[in-house]
């Protein structure tokens, strides 16, 4: 997996989570209860890097995706969702800021991947 995978896959896991944010807030189950509304985060979180693993099993890590989805879930999903107005078109900006997010916090991963595979690629020999 190259970085610009990474940085990809961390961008749509991002998008994916705001997507599945804003239909549970539409749909009001954070309403219900806590243990309720604590397992839909989690479903939030977990589902679209399994999702994304299985759409591309070779080019997806569940090492990176995991912890950039609960990383972009915290600071500008969650964020955004608790600070954002009642249920409306502004929302939707939910999604490109959650797709930067995810990016954010793929780069980590993506300078790993750069700086470990630049040492052993052909083109330096």
């Amino acid at each position: 997996m190259n970085w610009k995978n990474i940085l990809l896959f961390g961008s749509i896991n991002g998008a994916m989570m705001a997507i599945l944010m804003i239909l549970n807030v539409i749909s009001s189950v954070t309403e219900v209860g806590f243990v309720v509304a604590m397992l839909s985060f989690l479903a939030v979180i977990l589902i679209p890097p399994f999702v994304l693993k299985q759409v591309k099993p070779t080019e997806t890590s569940l090492i990176h995706l995991i912890p950039v989805a609960f990383l972009t879930f915290i600071i500008p999903v969650i964020g955004a969702a608790f600070g954002g107005p009642d249920m409306g078109p502004e929302w939707l900006v939910l999604i490109p800021l959650a797709a930067v997010g995810g990016a954010f916090w793929s780069l980590p991963f993506a300078g790993w991947n750069y700086f470990k595979g630049r040492g052993s690629s052909p083109e330096d020999e």
